[in-house]
């Protein structure tokens, strides 16, 4: 008998390697998926502006990135001592204008500067439900804690999230014609809105990606909702809040992602690099003792060679691993 459903995910077209540069956008669990790539050693740009749910506000923030459309004064507004710009995370809000901007435009330029050169990118969309700033009908990426009463909550179509990452693609292809795009929807339930409001607006979510997957030769589509919802589909694999999925959770669409779009040798590195990892974090007894010197010594033999091999930089660690061996 069988307890669970289970489905296969076609093997991708493309292959990422350590060689590429990645860049990650969206939801939260764009950041999980990206701090693994970067803990395995990827060159990744992860979440530069801070978590963002819908695809109106990514396709901002691309499209401005690429076209060099700077943020001013005018963009940033202020509520209590704290002032934000509501394309963006809370992450980058300041005590004066331009300590926003400064931060705000140099992460521009960095993104369209990455985007040239980047090979992969992925986004993860978590909502259809958005906010209008009843002032001048501008979606919002982030409402700052602004009085709700200011905004008008408004859910986008099919049509709007398809239009939204059909001009991301469009962009994205113009100015880089090899990059590949990998779309996913968030596992996370936005329950706030309402438990069918959020079947809702995660089916708008699929639909418009399902269709954007049939447009482009260069997307794909990475099933990580389904995953928790229709092959883990249990409450065990959710954090206490049941909404975020569990690290095992998380684990598990890790293995199904690497198993999608990461060769065999790519996976062979990954399982060094998490030995090294692994290696790195063990606390010794007594670090002075000969066994441990020399454990050190080796550790550091090992990183030399990983990194010669894949060219990848574990600059922090050696530092720190040089720093024990020389204090004892």
């Amino acid at each position: 008998m069988h307890f669970r459903t289970t489905f296969d995910i076609p093997e991708s077209l493309f292959k990422i390697n350590h060689q590429q540069k990645i860049l990650t956008l969206g939801s939260c669990f764009s950041d999980e998926i990206g701090s693994r790539l970067v803990n395995f050693k990827f060159d990744g740009l992860i979440n530069p502006f801070g978590i963002i749910f819908n695809a109106h506000s990514i396709q901002n923030l691309i499209e401005r990135s690429i076209h060099k459309r700077y943020y001013t004064a005018d963009d940033v507004h202020q509520n209590g001592d704290q002032f934000f710009c509501f394309d963006v995370h809370s992450s980058f809000n300041a005590n004066s204008i331009q300590d926003v901007l400064n931060p705000l435009n140099q992460t521009l330029q960095h993104v369209n500067e990455y985007l040239h050169q980047c090979d992969v990118v992925i986004i993860t969309l978590g909502t259809s439900w958005v906010y209008e700033w009843k002032e001048n009908k501008h979606i919002v990426a982030n409402c700052h804690k602004v009085n709700a009463k200011q905004f008008e909550k408004v859910l986008l179509s099919p049509e709007d999230n398809f239009k939204s990452m059909d001009l991301i693609i469009f962009d994205l292809i113009k100015i880089n014609p090899n990059i590949k795009i990998i779309t996913t929807v968030s596992p996370v339930r936005h329950i706030k809105d309402g438990f069918i409001e959020n079947n809702v607006s995660k089916a708008r979510l699929i639909d418009a990606l399902f269709q954007l997957n049939h447009k482009y030769d260069q997307v794909e589509y990475f099933p990580s909702y389904e995953l928790v919802m229709d092959d883990l589909r249990d409450y065990r694999f959710f954090k206490e809040d049941m909404i975020h999925p569990s690290s095992q959770a998380v684990d598990y669409i890790w293995k199904r992602f690497s198993e999608t779009y990461f060769a065999t040798s790519t996976q062979v590195v990954i399982q060094k690099i998490n030995k090294i990892i692994s290696a790195i974090n063990h606390r010794p007894f007594n670090e002075e003792s000969e066994s441990h010197q020399k454990f050190l010594r080796k550790l550091l033999a090992d990183i030399t060679t990983i990194e010669r091999e894949n060219k990848i930089n574990f600059f922090v660690e050696k530092e720190k691993i040089q720093l024990k061996i020389k204090s004892c």
